[in-house]
């Protein structure tokens, strides 16, 4: 595996043991800083449009991953599509994957994706270069994870893909995946809830049913559309990072360093991407999600 635009490694955490993951790459630092102290993948800190051509070919990997920037697609980030300068690197990309071709290709971004130029662009690619692939949105909530986070995926091979299963997995609460002991300074102004009264996503962990909005890098920093706000008998307040790794659905013994300031823990996991949805997606690829 071949895991590009890495980010805290979100593929590497969904795959664990049943693939060897020849190299990471990003050109965040803070990112990689995390990667590091969670996985021991040779991490390369690049922007991938940089990348030499004997790099490339020193790459030998049997899939790409790669989940690219997405401001270029969302309303915030003005969806300049292929002109945006950070979609630089998915372009170079996209020529390494019709010079290379690797047996499989998998993609990962925000919903505003589709159609875009990117997209095309992404498709025509695959068309020529000989691969099937497939496509599809989807959110962890239809995975049984309380947190709603819907995604655009694509997985792509020269050789065929399995059937993805049925879209189903063991039903998580909220109220299991809160901190036994949060820290104080999670909760909120109380005068937060009357300047924002109907602007703010409010669960209850209380409630069997409650699901947490999707949360972004500007969680912590936005007050509104960032994230979701837990009820308690205190008044409201913020998810930990951790919290929201698991949500993720980042496995038990996934660590942030304990020097990680929360502001950039937030950001970083509102960066990152579901591990379940992850894992379902990659299990289109035969043989890889049941190899141990």
């Amino acid at each position: 595996m071949l895991e590009l635009f890495c980010g805290i490694g979100g593929c590497a955490a969904a795959l664990g043991e049943r693939a060897r993951i020849v190299a990471a790459v990003d050109q965040n630092r803070h990112a990689l800083a995390v990667y590091r102290h969670n996985f021991t993948h040779p991490v390369f800190p690049l922007a991938l449009e940089s990348v030499r051509e004997s790099q490339w070919q020193a790459w030998t990997a049997d899939v790409w991953w790669m989940s690219p920037p997405c401001p270029p697609y969302t309303r915030r980030g003005l969806r300049r599509d292929v002109e945006d300068p950070r979609a630089r690197s998915f372009a170079a990309v996209l020529k390494q994957i019709a010079a290379h071709r690797p047996r499989h290709v998998a993609f990962e971004n925000v919903p505003g994706f589709v159609g875009s130029r990117a997209h095309r662009l992404l498709k025509q690619t695959l068309d020529r270069s000989g691969y099937v692939f497939r496509e599809t949105l989807l959110c962890p909530t239809e995975l049984g994870l309380p947190n709603r986070r819907e995604r655009f995926y694509l997985v792509a091979g020269l050789d065929g893909l399995a059937p993805w299963p049925a879209r189903a997995g063991a039903a998580l609460r909220l109220s299991d995946l809160l901190d036994s002991s949060p820290a104080t300074e999670l909760w909120c102004d109380p005068l937060l809830a009357h300047r924002y009264p109907h602007a703010l996503h409010v669960v209850d962990p209380r409630d069997p049913q409650a699901c947490s909005a999707c949360f972004t890098s500007a969680y912590g920093r936005s007050i509104v559309r960032s994230g979701s706000y837990l009820a308690t008998g205190a008044g409201l307040r913020r998810f930990s990072p951790s919290e929201i790794l698991r949500l993720l659905d980042f496995p038990g013994g996934y660590r942030l360093p304990a020097d990680l300031p929360r502001r950039r823990a937030w950001s970083l996991a509102g960066n990152s991407v579901s591990v379940r949805a992850v894992r379902w997606v990659l299990s289109a690829i035969p043989g890889l999600m049941t190899h141990t």
